[in-house]
């Protein structure tokens, strides 16, 4: 028996930006020197981004018109209290435009979803995404929630993890996972490295899965899952970290990320890809942290472009969206018109961590 992908949906907040208007932004809000000012659009010109999402529309306003950032930033900043208040109302409306086109995807009946799991790392509210998702659609009082917070970009993969898990556990159980961030909420002031790179990289997302095993007749499998598993990278620890501030989470992120990944990433697929997984032909849903860390895995593992297009579609049409990418990845490789018949994915996080994901493709429709 095997738990299964049986519907995907993705869903984003309404303000989209180029990176060139991001950038343009960020200059004037910050009122940046020129030296500044040309190392904020060269950052942006050099991540392989597009464009990105928001659901802040500050962006697109004259100064005088910010409602979040206020008419005095930068020299009134927003606290964590009213990013967080912001996360609190916008969130639960993203994750339950996601979730209602996964159920509809799915096609079956409310009163069998048994278990909610929610997903997020960009706020903190309780009771939660899964509390505001279980009322919204009407879903039964014993409906068991779950939350899975903070654990950043690979937050998917633990989504996943567990609903397999649930699934496995009764034929009959059908679980929700919702993935939601909020990344604009986090955006810093402070001129360090890590922040330039988080500015120019994250944003606003959310996605949605239904996961089940013994498929009925009505329901259709996108992607039977048959590995999962996490690895530690060596002498990593201090390299990547989310950390709460008095003005918003704060990314610390080492340029030697890509390099630990590129170092280590081998070893751990051969682990991942055991005999049974060897000498096939897969698709690489890579989460698109940032070219950089595709490039790394590219390298590594002597990746086709063919093979990880859909993470450098993903990266340029939308950045990082954190525990939401990965999902947005699987979407994108569903559009493709050639794909393989198995797909592996890896997402890496806060550790730093490894997670990989082995699935087979379901038959067309």
């Amino acid at each position: 028996m095997k738990a299964s992908i049986l519907s995907l949906h993705t869903a984003l907040p309404p303000f989209a930006l180029t990176q060139e208007e991001i950038a343009a932004a960020l200059i004037e809000m910050v009122a940046a020197d020129d030296q500044r000012a040309e190392t904020i659009q060269a950052m942006h010109r050099a991540s392989a981004i597009k464009q990105r999402y928001s659901v802040l529309d500050d962006f697109k306003k004259k100064r005088q018109e910010w409602k979040f950032w206020g008419k005095e930033f930068p020299k009134n900043l927003p606290g964590m209290a009213k990013r967080n208040q912001c996360y609190e109302k916008e969130a639960p409306k993203l994750a339950i435009a996601a979730a209602k086109g996964a159920i509809e995807e799915w096609g079956g009946n409310l009163e069998q979803i048994t278990h909610v799991i929610a997903i997020s790392c960009t706020g903190l509210v309780a009771p939660g995404i899964e509390f505001s998702l279980v009322r919204h659609f009407g879903l039964s009082a014993f409906t068991q929630r779950l939350a899975i917070n903070f654990m950043g970009c690979f937050g998917a993969f633990k989504g996943l993890a567990l609903a397999r898990s649930l699934a496995l556990e009764n034929q009959q159980h059908r679980i929700l996972v919702v993935c939601v961030e909020l990344c604009s909420l986090h955006f810093q002031i402070d001129p360090t490295p890590d922040n330039l790179v988080a500015n120019a990289l994250f944003a606003d997302g959310a996605a949605a899965v239904i996961v089940g095993a013994e498929p009925n007749p009505s329901e259709h499998v996108l992607w039977e899952i048959h590995r999962q598993s996490s690895y530690l990278l060596e002498n990593s620890a201090d390299k990547m970290k989310w950390e709460a501030g008095d003005f918003g989470f704060n990314l610390k992120l080492s340029h030697t990320v890509p390099v630990l990944i590129k170092k280590q990433i081998k070893s751990y697929i051969d682990s991942l890809l055991t005999a049974d997984y060897q000498n096939l032909s897969y698709d690489w849903a890579i989460h698109p942290g940032g070219k950089s860390v595709i490039q790394a895995v590219e390298k590594a593992l002597q990746l086709a472009s063919s093979a990880t297009a859909a993470s450098w579609k993903t990266l340029r049409e939308y950045g990082n969206m954190s525990s939401a990418t990965f999902l947005f990845v699987l979407q994108e490789l569903r559009k493709q018109q050639k794909s393989r018949s198995w797909t592996a994915g890896l997402a890496f996080g806060p550790g730093l961590s490894v997670e990989g994901i082995v699935m087979k493709r379901g038959k067309t429709k």
